[in-house]
């Protein structure tokens, strides 16, 4: 991260107080809301046993994580074949949507900012490239669908991040505008998903996307912990 960032995120909790202002909160799930890492991994081998290929590492497999179950099997893969791509991503989906939620766990002050943003009467949603019918289990299993006011999947609307698409529908169906909005994650989809949406865009640190690269797109703000948002909030 070059000294401009630094000297950006140095003074956050001064700068970012117009956040506290904003009525509608999108989150990104994975490396945002929930640390998903090895119950992904644990699909992809799965399919890639079915597959007879061999195991990949956590670490190696993470990196493919953001764009969606297509895009994660493709790069696991190292191909584009369609035939090989799509008989992946079945297997991976009937693995995954059996056991969503084993290892999965919240990141820290997740919750506690939800709390305190429906406390404030805030709209939150959820916007990820997850299929929505895997995103909505894991959210029911970890006790959070009870904060959302929207979810939107990979599959919820025709396109993906970083497509602005998404957000644009989450923010439609709330009645918000993009003024009004936030998008919070950890990858470079978010923030351009969030910068072509017209929305505040908030970069988080700690997750699994890269975040040198996702500076590159000019997030409005880099944390390094949830934590952050919510002093701002009180």
């Amino acid at each position: 991260m070059d000294r401009q960032n630094n000297k950006k995120v140095s003074g956050i909790q001064a700068e970012i107080k117009e956040i506290a202002e904003k009525e509608l909160f999108l989150f990104d799930l994975d490396g945002t809301v929930i640390n998903s890492s090895k119950d992904i991994s644990v699909a992809v081998n799965y399919a890639l046993e079915k597959l007879g290929k061999d195991p990949l590492p956590q670490k190696e497999i993470i990196k493919h994580v953001g764009y969606g179950g297509k895009k994660l099997m493709e790069g696991v893969l190292g191909t584009t074949d369609e035939d090989i791509i799509n008989k992946a991503v079945e297997l991976f989906r009937e693995y995954y949507f059996k056991y969503p939620a084993e290892y999965t766990t919240l990141y820290p002050y997740v919750e506690e900012l939800f709390i305190e943003l429906k406390n404030r009467d805030k709209k939150i949603g959820i916007v990820t490239n997850k299929y929505e019918d895997i995103s909505r289990r894991i959210i029911e299993k970890l006790n959070i669908d009870r904060y959302l006011d929207i979810l939107i999947g990979g599959d919820t609307v025709e396109k993906k991040k970083p497509d602005p698409e998404p957000i644009m529908y989450a923010v439609e169906k709330l009645s918000k505008s993009p003024y009004q909005t936030v998008m919070i994650g950890d990858s470079e989809a978010d923030i351009q998903a969030g910068k072509f949406a017209g929305v505040f865009t908030v970069l988080v640190a700690y997750g699994f996307g890269k975040t040198d690269v996702a500076v590159r797109y000019n997030p409005d703000f880099i944390i390094y912990s949830l934590d952050e948002i919510l002093t701002v909030i009180r």
